[in-house]
């Protein structure tokens, strides 16, 4: 990564205040611009973007991308064991869970691939749709 993306510029400083502000709920880019510039700051979108990738990259930010939508970013806790991600409302929560640490360390042991758990994305059916799918 060049110097050029490790800059602290004040827009930068505005997306991850953002975050914070919204710590624990994964947003678009989109939401993150619209609620930047609801308390009178500017920011572009590609802007907020670039700060959000670079975010990743350096482990300060979780993404998550929902299939058929766009994706999302939240703030990392330095302990996310993985993400969950609904197939149907694109719903993405962190799992926080040794569970998640011991399945690593299986697939490490038996299979020699060591897992990023911090970018490990699990797909699947939160408890909302399928409560509303056996409901149909």
């Amino acid at each position: 990564m060049s110097s050029r993306g490790k800059y602290k510029t004040r827009q930068r400083e505005l997306v991850a205040l953002c975050l914070e502000q919204y710590a624990g709920t994964y947003m678009t880019v989109d939401r993150v611009v619209a609620t930047i510039e609801a308390s009178g700051e500017k920011v572009g979108r590609t802007t907020a973007y670039r700060a959000l990738e670079s975010m990743v990259s350096e482990g300060a930010a979780l993404k998550a991308c929902v299939p058929g939508g766009e994706t999302s970013y939240r703030l990392s806790n330095g302990s996310a064991a993985g993400q969950l991600v609904c197939l149907d409302c694109g719903l993405a929560t962190t799992l926080d869970c040794k569970t998640a640490e011991g399945f690593a360390h299986h697939v490490l042991d038996h299979h020699g691939f060591e897992v990023d758990l911090a970018r490990t994305v699990f797909y699947g059916r939160c408890g909302n749709c399928r409560e509303s799918a056996d409901g149909r």
